[in-house]
């Protein structure tokens, strides 16, 4: 019951931030360079399969750049309310478990990203049945993936465990957006060239990428879902300890 009452409460903050309102406007700059991508692209042969290039590039771009962005900007919106009104006196004397607390900021940031994702997928296929009525040479690509679509969705998601707790702590931790700005960016900055390196396997912002990889997908979903819990459990105790001047 304490920690229903702390999500309530956190989804009641939710409405004096822009958190909801980014988890439709980040996968619609992924759709529209999608579309316009698309629709420029020339020499279209008949082996060409749309929905598969389509896919692709949605969920690659969301899983390398977006996607992290986008979780350093809702765990800061997330627990900016708190810091900015000085709320954390007030939320540790209340009759609710520090546990609680915890726990439902780290379930709020894990729903917004899924719900984020899901979007991605419903809007990208959109995307590819208006490109099939605008391009005559893509009007016979049949029928959307939805299974493959939705599956490599939720492995994505999966394996963003690990970088939704890393930014939990940190925007929890410190105030101001300035650390955990700096976190988001600083890991996907670096991802950028870690890509192709041994670490990149094990790279937390690289995670969500790697689930599309056939070789490297095992490897993401264990250390993004297991190293999440992990960092979320550390996290905790952390948070549970904290004196607060």
């Amino acid at each position: 019951m304490s920690l229903i009452r702390a999500l309530h409460a956190e989804s009641l903050k939710l409405k004096r931030t822009l958190a909801v309102r980014m988890v439709f406007v980040a996968p619609l700059f992924i759709a529209a360079l999608n579309f316009f991508a698309m629709y420029e692209r020339r020499n279209i042969t008949p082996e060409f399969d749309m929905w598969d290039t389509i896919s692709k590039i949605s969920l690659s771009a969301w899983a390398v750049f977006m996607m992290p962005l986008l979780i350093t900007l809702e765990t800061a919106l997330l627990n900016g309310v708190d810091h900015g009104e000085k709320n954390w006196k007030h939320i540790f004397a209340l009759p609710i478990p520090r546990s609680s607390v915890y726990a439902a900021k780290l379930i709020m940031a894990q729903l917004l990203i899924a719900a984020s994702t899901i979007f991605l997928v419903l809007i990208n296929i959109l995307v590819g049945l208006a490109l099939m009525r605008l391009r005559a040479e893509m009007a016979n690509a049949g029928a959307p993936p939805y299974g493959w679509l939705f599956k490599h969705a939720a492995l994505v998601w999966l394996a963003s465990w690990l970088i939704i707790a890393i930014h939990t702590w940190v925007s929890i931790r410190w105030p101001g957006f300035a650390l955990a700005l700096g976190t988001g960016v600083g890991g996907v900055f670096f991802a950028l060239f870690a890509t192709s390196a041994k670490i990149g396997k094990y790279y937390p912002w690289l995670l969500p990428i790697n689930v599309l990889s056939a070789e490297r997908l095992n490897m993401a979903l264990w250390l993004g879902i297991v190293g999440g819990l992990v960092a979320s459990v550390i996290g905790c105790l952390e948070f549970i300890r904290r004196d607060v001047a």
